[in-house]
């Protein structure tokens, strides 16, 4: 009896154990490739190539973006599907290029894109483009759209930046319709 709770009892404490180093590497992986990301930004901007955060990436930083209010940085990267948006938010790539063109940016709500909750009509937005440049915009929209019965209205011939994410915040739902669309205007 005594040796079964034991037992038990080690299983238990082995499995705490590896869930907690499972978060650990999940989450030392996610800073590191941050670092690199930022790394291969900072290549980017001096040598104006595209160049990826590690090796086999199938993705690189296209810009950076700044939102003052709530003290958020993150680097923009190519592509909107969920291998780029793993690592960070990422441009679609049937959109204009950023700072010139309207432009949509996909990110998660519950990582890169959760301060678009606090994120208000009217706050600024800085956007680094690759050439250096920093594009200022403001907050002009702010729209909830169900994706099945509208579209994300969505004007690609005018200069605009759209920070698209799943809605509600803070919530985990297996077939998300909802989409917070945030239109952002050059000011």
């Amino acid at each position: 009896m005594v040796r079964s709770k034991l037992l038990v009892s080690f299983l238990l404490i082995a499995t705490v154990a590896i869930g907690f180093g499972n978060v650990a590497w999940i989450t030392l992986k996610a800073e590191l490739a941050q670092l690199l990301i930022e790394q291969a930004w900072a290549k980017t901007l001096q040598t104006g190539a595209q160049v990826k955060p590690w090796q086999w990436a199938d993705t690189w930083p296209v810009g950076r973006m700044v939102h003052p209010n709530s003290n958020t940085d993150l680097f923009i990267l190519e592509g909107a599907q969920g291998n780029a948006l793993a690592f960070g938010p990422g441009r679609h790539v049937n959109t204009g290029e950023l700072g010139s063109e309207s432009s949509v940016i996909g990110g998660h709500k519950d990582t890169h894109f959760a301060f678009l909750a606090e994120a208000n009509v009217g706050d600024a937005l800085q956007l680094q483009t690759k050439d250096g440049v920093w594009h200022p915009y403001r907050v002009s929209a702010k729209r909830i759209v169900d994706i099945q019965n509208q579209a994300l209205n969505i004007q690609l011939n005018q200069p605009r930046l759209y920070l698209v994410t799943c809605y509600p915040f803070y919530t985990i739902t297996r077939d998300n319709r909802l989409r917070l669309v945030v239109e952002l205007k050059p000011s």
